[in-house]
C-alpha cells in the first residue's frame, strides 16, 4: 500500500498543475451547486462557467505533461542508448550454427541409433 502512495504523492509533485485544476474544478462546481441550492442563479451560471474553465485548464495541463514526457530529453536518451543490430554477426552465428547442425546429423545418421543395430554390425 506504500508503494501506491508513494508513487501518488511522487506524481503530485512532478505535476502538481493536475492536482490543483481537479480542486479548482470541484471548488467550482461546488460553488455552482450552492448557488443553485440557494436559488441565485447569477452564482450558479458564474460557478459554471468556472467549472467549464478550470476544466479546460487541467485537460490543456494533462497535454502538456504529456507533451513534454513524450520529447523530454529522458525519452531522448533512452533512444540514444539502444545499440544498433550487427546483421553480419547474426549472420555469421546462423550460418556456424547450420553447418553444426548439418555434421550433427550426418554424425547421427553414421552411427547406429539402437542396441540391435549394434548386434547385427558385430555379427557381420
Amino acid at each position: 500500500m506504500t508503494g501506491g502512495v508513494k508513487s501518488i504523492t511522487d506524481r503530485f509533485k512532478e505535476e502538481p498543475l493536475i492536482p490543483l485544476g481537479v480542486a479548482a474544478t470541484v471548488g467550482a462546481f461546488t460553488f455552482a451547486s450552492w448557488g443553485l441550492f440557494r436559488g441565485n442563479m447569477k452564482n450558479m451560471q458564474l460557478g459554471m462557467r468556472g467549472r467549464v474553465v478550470m476544466q479546460g485548464l487541467t485537460v490543456g495541463a494533462l497535454a502538456w505533461y504529456g507533451l513534454y514526457a513524450a520529447t523530454s530529453s529522458t525519452t531522448k536518451k533512452r533512444r540514444e542508448d539502444v545499440r544498433e543490430i550487427d546483421w553480419e554477426a547474426i549472420e555469421r552465428e546462423a550460418v556456424a550454427a547450420e553447418k553444426a547442425g548439418k555434421a550433427l546429423a550426418e554424425a547421427q545418421k553414421n552411427t547406429p541409433s539402437s542396441v540391435f543395430a549394434k548386434e547385427t554390425e558385430s555379427k557381420k
